[in-house]
């Protein structure tokens, strides 16, 4: 059981007593409701710092996401989450590149992504530095594991092999017949023969100049052509050259490292002074003749299925079975409408939770078991549903219990339409985890570019400690792969969210 506390009503003055356990508070002397998550705002904060800074990462994370559920663009919690994810108990531990050494890159800056869309314009920019620190940290990381691999000596010869093989190849000459001369002069002895024959010996005699001057060119070009010159002009052709290359590449990026760190210090200074103010806990009116008319529908209890009964003053709704409370106005004056506002202005924890009001009134109401799947995706309608949303596989798992849930309520008729849904955003999290892997194989890509003129005639360069060779024409490969799937399943995905679209063209929530 939570702590019982006291609130003073800023209405009456009047004492509130209640506990973190229950959805609503009034005040019992002039009937003001207030939002409760206000109260306990400040010490869910403070709560999530201090799991913070003892890398509790679990506790901070479940506390952020209480605070966001209120004030979904608040710039504290969407950075908390970002840093549990990196399991870095505050910003200063990213001065170092290595903090992201144990991170899963792409399911870091699939969360970045999603959380940028949920912070307001003037803090994206810190979202974005952020990106750019992440990509040079991986950058770095690459460069120093091909440092690594150049202590192998196996890998040292190999290398030192190659290039000894280029250079033997530099002076190679293109092997053809030199026939041109003898050509030419038949040609010339034709054009004379042609002239004498026809009685134009001067006419033949200056076919046969032009003839030979303009062989004597071909073969002058000829020659340029197969003349000895090297394939390529590369400064660097050993092992060691190309492991000092390296050291300079890494040394330049690090600098880079520390100049775009001392800019999100500034950014994420910047966001914090832009907070505002905590505002007064908020004051819901409500109307007292409507929460003292009969309410007579059955309602049940969302924590334990049992059944809830007004008490003696017909404004609460008390569960018998395990003592939680809910005001009658959760589910009197409207509902579904004060659902969709909260969604519209994306705050998805209250519309969900709102959502959830409904079916406790109305257990299989198709538009309700929809808002809350829409919600788990951060989504206001079907239509808003695109290819470029990232979700986690943990957002999928969500959704996927929600929909199965669904599928359970509502009537025959809507279950085809949830089965297509839950396709689609089954194509939705393939597209996320394949334009994963492709910014992956991509920055790989970059690096090898980056050098290859040290070692681009073999097309490889060693990245890994233990001597493994990248092909850079596979990764090219894998990613044309990728990319071809991902076409394919967008395609899908387009044709499926048209087709629901069409068959839902009266619901709020589709179109």
């Amino acid at each position: 059981m939570a702590t019982l506390k006291s609130y003073t009503c800023s209405n009456c003055a009047g004492i509130l007593m209640f506990d973190s356990d229950q959805e609503f508070f009034d005040c019992p002397f002039c009937g003001t409701k207030f939002n409760a998550v206000d109260f306990h705002d400040d010490e869910i904060k403070a709560q999530a710092e201090e799991s913070l800074k003892k890398e509790a990462f679990s506790s901070a994370k479940e506390k952020y996401n209480l605070i966001l559920e209120n004030d979904p663009s608040n710039f504290e919690a969407l950075k908390g989450l970002i840093l549990c994810e990196i399991k870095a108990a505050s910003l200063e531990s990213l001065n170092t590149p290595g903090i992201f050494d144990s991170v899963d890159i792409v399911s870091l800056k699939n969360l970045i992504t999603r959380l940028k869309k949920q912070a307001s314009v003037k803090d994206s920019a810190f979202f974005d530095q952020l990106m750019k620190l992440i990509d040079l940290s991986d950058r770095l990381k690459i460069y120093q594991n091909s440092i690594n691999s150049l202590n192998d000596e196996n890998t040292r010869e190999e290398i030192n092999k190659s290039f000894d093989e280029i250079e033997a190849r530099k002076y190679e000459v293109k092997k053809s017949p030199n026939i041109l001369g003898p050509i030419v002069a038949l040609v010339g002895i034709a054009f004379l023969t042609l002239g004498i024959l026809t009685g134009n010996f001067d006419f033949g005699l200056i076919l046969f100049v032009v003839g030979i001057m303009a062989a004597g060119i071909i073969v002058i070009i000829h020659k340029e052509d197969n003349a000895p010159k090297p394939i390529y002009n590369n400064p660097i052709n050993s092992a060691w050259g190309m492991r000092t290359y390296l050291e300079k590449q890494y040394s330049e990026n690090e600098k880079a490292y520390d100049t775009e760190y001392k800019k999100l210090t500034e950014l994420n200074l910047t966001s914090k002074e832009r907070q505002p103010d905590k505002a007064a806990p908020e004051e819901i009116k409500v109307d007292n003749s409507a929460a003292d008319t009969e309410h007579t529908e059955t309602v049940i209890c969302s924590k334990c299925a049992g059944q809830l009964y007004l008490d003696k003053e017909r404004r609460v709704y008390e569960c018998r079975s395990c003592g939680v409370a809910y005001g009658i106005s959760l589910f009197f004056g409207m509902p579904m409408e004060k659902a969709l506002n909260a969604m519209n202005t994306g705050h998805y924890g209250e519309a969900q939770k709102r959502f959830g009001n409904v079916l406790m009134v109305n257990p299989s109401s198709f538009d309700a078991l929809l808002g809350q799947i829409l919600c788990a995706g951060s989504w206001t309608r079907i239509s808003d549903i695109d290819t470029a949303d990232v979700i986690s596989g943990e957002d999928w798992t969500k959704i996927s219990e929600l929909i199965s849930d669904a599928k359970l309520r509502v009537a025959e008729s809507d279950r085809e339409f949830l089965e297509k849904l839950e396709e689609m955003i089954f194509l939705l999290g393939k597209i996320c985890l394949n334009n994963g892997n492709v910014d992956e194989l991509n920055r790989k890509v970059e690096v090898l570019d980056s050098i290859s003129h040290v070692y681009f005639m073999a097309e490889k360069l060693s990245t890994d400690s233990g001597g493994v060779f990248m092909d850079r024409t596979k990764l090219l490969n894998d990613i044309d792969k990728l990319e071809k799937e991902t076409r394919q399943l967008s395609h899908d995905f387009l044709a499926i969210k048209r087709n629901l679209i069409n068959k839902k063209t009266d619901c709020i929530l589709v179109k």
